[in-house]
């Protein structure tokens, strides 16, 4: 690297942790993170390479292949892992209605800002979390709820879209089930035809409709769009098996961490099976958590059902 370009990095690193220090939370670490991947270029430039494999021995020869014989052409390698494109489809559509829960006060260490758990829209005002995520009516006054706090596919950071909590229009949490749904207030905004108008978040975002009747099968794959850590959304696939599954929970190999709890998660149709809560299994000896757990949705379902009329509009809203 040339010395004059060695002295701009340097300096654009400078502002990058300058930057780092005046945004603080989640936000602020990922800055310096990256100030810290563009320090390392300085000291030891990266070497470009085309592959990180060696040549594992001579030239592979193609045999001649009858292209009648389509074992010889095609091989399913353990298990199939073939979807129907589709599957990109629906899951682009559904995690638009996955949202942050940031704080906006201080709580428990953690700046306003900081990324406090995951949630998703049950209908076009209702979010569901968890209790411990959001406990009670008076929590609600230190949280919003934030979409599309992600990333373009070009990595430029979205506009996101922040809601405040209505628990004095809707608010019902069960600590047995370890969920929380809670209305949230609708925006000012503008309409077709140009006049002001209310936006609910679930008509610019969409819902995730509750699943009375999930399916559980074993080795089934699971997929959880998430904010792990209070990150930009992510979403971790297919690599993700049911383990088990018990009266009130399942469990699953799925990837997450801190800040996703209340993340929705569903099955290779994209149906919700469950809300991610909690770690699961650990191994006694080292401690080391061997799988993941969800609050299985049917119970939540059920838990509403008991909770609330027969006839209440909130039901025939959530469609159970």
């Amino acid at each position: 690297m040339k010395a004059d370009d060695k002295s701009k990095l340097s300096k654009a690193v400078e502002a990058i942790r300058a930057a780092a220090a005046d945004v603080g939370g989640v936000q602020g670490r990922e800055v310096d993170l990256l100030a810290n991947e563009l320090e390392a270029m300085t000291l030891s430039p990266p070497t470009l390479k085309t592959s990180d494999f060696e040549n594992q021995g001579a030239e592979v020869p193609f045999p001649a292949i009858d292209p009648t014989d389509a074992a010889a052409l095609e091989r399913v390698i353990d298990e199939s892992d073939f979807l129907p494109v589709w599957f990109l489809e629906v899951g682009a559509r559904l995690q638009r209605a996955v949202g942050r829960v940031f704080l906006t006060k201080a709580t428990h260490g953690l700046p306003p800002g900081a990324g406090w758990g995951t949630g998703f829209l049950a209908s076009p005002s209702l979010f569901v979390t968890n209790n411990h995520v959001i406990p009670t009516v008076a929590f609600c006054s230190r949280v919003k709820m934030q979409f599309n706090y992600q990333l373009s596919p070009v990595g430029e950071d979205q506009p996101a879209d922040p809601y405040e909590p209505a628990p004095e229009d809707f608010f019902h949490t069960s600590k047995k089930f370890d969920y929380t749904v809670i209305r949230l207030r609708a925006k000012a905004g503008v309409g077709p035809d140009g006049q002001a108008t209310s936006v609910l978040p679930g008509s610019r975002w969409g819902h995730i409709a509750l699943n009375p009747d999930p399916v559980y099968r074993k080795k089934q794959h699971l997929n959880i769009v998430q904010h792990p850590d209070g990150r930009r959304k992510e979403v971790a696939l297919q690599d993700n098996e049911i383990e088990s599954l018990f009266v009130n929970v399942v469990h699953y190999k799925s990837d997450t961490e801190p800040g996703s709890s209340g993340s929705p998660v569903c099955d290779n149709l994209w149906q919700l099976v469950a809300l991610h809560h909690a770690g699961g299994d650990q191994d006694p000896a080292t401690g080391k958590f061997l799988n993941n757990e969800g609050i299985r949705v049917d119970q939540i379902v059920s838990d509403l059902r008991a909770a609330l009329p027969a006839d209440s509009p909130v039901r025939a809203e959530l469609g159970i």
